[in-house]
């Protein structure tokens, strides 16, 4: 099977095998002589921008020492970088930035979604999902498609290896309609899931915060940050760029209800549009 161009696996399975490297203070030039590769080739590895064979994450580790569970780990994952996702195989309708994302997603331990206007994605029902969809000038045909791959998104919530941190701004939650109550009573069960977190950021907080769009902070373990805009989004994953919205994360986190509060003040919001 032909190499598939690297992908967030390549990029988190070198991030781990950097620091696996620093921690035995073994040098790039070192490290790359003992397995035969140019120094070049193993940077390129270890920044994600060149796939890993089996053979070379087993000779790196044996260099580094690393044995037991964490080096089945990780030659786990060298074998499944070539392995198409779901969205390669059968993603009709998903744009490019969808498949991006969701590969992102796979691949990401860590999730933190802050979404001020809507509920994000990943815990939007399809009435609601779909509803914007339509609002947005897509067909019904469109509508399916997307509908399709985000359903299929979502089911990365299902897999316990993930911990998903869902911070919503309150005007998310208010609406009058059964669209928006069958939405707030997914999110009282979506938060029952033992790898899911939500907690809302009350209006009185917003004007404090400046205007600060929606994004995802995904940890693959590397950090990449997806920046959602009207019709499309983009993706930072260097330093200077990320570090902004940690910062943003963090105080999100801060002035935002704790999770207990915040399915109380969704309960709230639902049982008020039965009245």
């Amino acid at each position: 099977m032909p190499r598939k161009s690297p992908g967030p696996k390549a990029k988190g399975l070198g991030a781990e095998l950097r620091i696996l490297r620093k921690l035995a203070k073994i040098t790039l030039e070192q490290a790359s002589a003992a397995i035969g590769l140019s120094k070049q080739v193993l940077s390129r590895l270890e920044t994600g921008q060149r796939n890993i064979s089996p053979d070379e994450v087993a000779g790196l580790l044996a260099l580094y020492g690393v044995t037991g569970g964490q080096r089945d780990k990780l030659l786990t994952m060298a074998r499944s970088l070539n392995d198409p996702g779901w969205w390669e195989l059968n993603a009709p309708g998903m744009t490019q930035e969808s498949v991006t994302l969701a590969d992102y997603e796979d691949s990401a331990r860590k999730i933190t979604d802050w979404s001020p206007l809507l509920v994000p994605g990943l815990l939007q029902t399809p009435e609601y999902a779909g509803s914007f969809m339509l609002d947005d000038g897509l067909t019904p045909s469109e509508v399916e498609a997307r509908l399709a791959g985000r359903l299929r998104r979502q089911e990365r919530l299902n897999r316990n290896d993930v911990h998903y941190t869902a911070l919503i701004g309150e005007p998310a939650l208010i609406g009058n309609d059964d669209i928006h109550r069958n939405q707030l009573t997914a999110l009282a069960k979506a938060a029952e899931r033992p790898n899911v977190t939500i907690r809302v950021v009350p209006i009185a907080a917003m004007p404090r915060l400046g205007r600060v769009g929606a994004f995802m902070i995904l940890e693959v373990p590397r950090v990449v940050v997806h920046i959602e805009m009207a019709r499309s989004g983009a993706f930072l994953d260097e330093e200077p760029f990320t570090t902004p919205y940690l910062r943003r994360a963090a105080r999100l986190s801060e002035v935002a209800l704790s999770a207990t509060m915040s399915m109380r003040r969704i309960i709230t919001l639902r049982d008020e549009m039965d009245v």
